[in-house]
């Protein structure tokens, strides 16, 4: 089998549905990850059952690391922070028209602001997914245009 090496660009991340409850980050951002935490523990052994499965939960979390732009009123650092705690809508894809299309609800969170004097600024915010993201492989060339999943 031959190796994929997939690489993002050109592509689009947006927070939210319609403006001014909505931005388009990926002018902003830098990366951008949609990355699963791992917990797990052992199962309680019962008479029935001396060898559980561990008990297993997945919390998602979109990474978006982005230029600071907090001089523009309306742009990501300030949009964070103008809408912290709020349940909105995402709609991730990482190269325009030739891959999956993510999608799900984050509960924004603020970035930090501010860094070193004089030079570009890039920094990390981690925006929590409620429940689970979906995966849309419909954008991929020959991919069903019913292949829509959920990612685990």
């Amino acid at each position: 089998m031959a190796t994929t090496d997939s690489r993002q660009g050109p592509g689009t991340l947006k927070i939210g549905t319609t403006a001014p409850n909505m931005i388009e980050v990926a002018p902003q951002a830098s990366a951008v990850e949609l990355v699963p935490t791992v917990n797990s523990s052992d199962g309680t052994p019962t008479l029935e059952t001396p060898e559980p499965a561990p008990d297993t939960s997945i919390a998602w979390h979109l990474k978006i690391s982005a230029i600071q732009d907090f001089e523009d009123p309306t742009g990501f650092v300030n949009f964070l922070m103008d809408h912290a705690l709020a349940e909105l809508a995402f709609e991730w894809e990482p190269i325009t028209g030739a891959s999956p299309k993510y999608a799900g609800t984050v509960q924004v969170v603020p970035i930090g602001i501010g860094g070193a004097i004089a030079v570009q600024t890039v920094t990390d915010v981690e925006l929590p997914v409620v429940g689970q993201p979906t995966r849309d492989d419909s954008a991929i060339p020959l991919a069903s245009s019913s292949s829509k999943k959920a990612a685990a």
